[in-house]
C-alpha cells in the first residue's frame, strides 16, 4: 500500500517564552485536541517558535541596517532592519524577489 500522508494542524499551544520544552508542549497539545504523537509522525514547526524558546527574539528598533541590507531591503520591498537580522543569521542568499528572501541559516 503506497504510504499516506495528512497534514494535521496542532492549536492549544501557549504563549510560548525562553526555555519552555517545545517537543513537550507540542506533545501534550496534539494530545490534547485527539491527535497524540505516534511513532513515525513528522512534524514541521516553524522557526518563529523555535527562535522564541531559544529566546532570540529581536527588538528591531535597536538595529542599524547595513549598506547591503538597506540595498537589498530597497530591493524586495521589506525593512531594512529585518534584513540585516535575516543576513546576521545567514551562510547565504538563495533567493530574493519582491517580498520574498530565502536563506541558507548558519545553523
Amino acid at each position: 500500500m503506497p504510504r499516506r500522508y495528512e497534514v494535521v494542524g496542532i492549536e492549544g499551544l501557549p504563549e510560548i517564552h525562553r526555555g519552555d520544552g517545545l517537543a513537550g508542549l507540542l506533545a501534550q497539545a496534539a494530545h490534547a485536541q485527539g491527535t497524540p504523537l505516534e511513532a513515525g509522525d513528522l512534524l514541521v514547526v516553524s522557526q518563529k517558535i523555535v527562535s522564541k524558546t531559544e529566546g532570540r527574539i529581536v527588538n528591531l528598533g535597536g538595529v542599524v541596517p547595513s549598506r547591503e541590507a538597506a540595498e537589498m531591503a530597497a530591493e524586495i520591498g521589506r525593512d531594512p532592519r529585518l534584513v540585516e537580522v535575516i543576513l546576521g543569521e545567514s551562510r547565504r542568499v538563495v533567493r530574493k524577489a519582491p517580498g520574498v528572501l530565502i536563506v541558507e541559516t548558519r545553523h
